[in-house]
């Protein structure tokens, strides 16, 4: 069937504003199906009981006890537009030393920190005693496998169809 270009630019024109929908669609999906896997996949890979003695080697996702990091995950929605930008993060205030790790932490107030744990109890003015303390990614390791595993790519598209002219 033959259009006019006058029936082509008003086909268009729904087009557009169709995806104009469409774009945050997919960016909110995509940014809420990271949230959730961080929460119900990296974060649970370790865990242990709360004040229990626990490392997590270098690089591994952080283990989980209280749940804490898992419940700071937060997304903030796409404005709408044929390019659109949803957010995904963690508001804890350690979720960014986890992450990227190479901070020293020192004691704010006093000598020494202290805490006890399973360990018994523990006394630093320093933490690590020695270099910087080792990154324990969550956040961009869940993106990448998602990416690699076809998985985002799933979500935008099935996000996406409902705007598809």
């Amino acid at each position: 069937m033959a259009m006019s270009l006058d029936e082509y630019i008003v086909w268009l024109e729904a087009a557009i504003a169709q995806m104009e929908y469409g774009a945050p669609a997919m960016a909110n999906a995509m940014a809420e199906y990271i949230a959730e896997r961080v929460v119900n996949d990296t974060l649970t890979q370790t865990t242990h009981s709360p004040g229990a003695y626990f490392k997590s080697r270098p690089g591994a996702p952080p283990a989980s006890a209280s749940g804490r990091l898992a419940k700071s995950m937060f997304t903030t929605p796409a404005s709408q537009g044929v390019r659109s930008t949803a957010l995904v993060g963690n508001n804890a205030k350690y979720a960014k030393l986890l992450e990227y790790g190479g901070c020293v932490l020192q004691p704010t107030s006093g000598r020494v920190m202290h805490w006890t744990d399973s360990g018994g109890a523990w006394y630093h003015a320093r933490l690590p005693a020695r270099g910087e303390f080792p990154a324990h990614p969550f956040l961009e390791p869940t993106i990448q496998e998602a990416i690699d595993d076809g998985s985002l790519l799933r979500v935008a598209i099935d996000a996406f169809r409902p705007y598809d002219p």
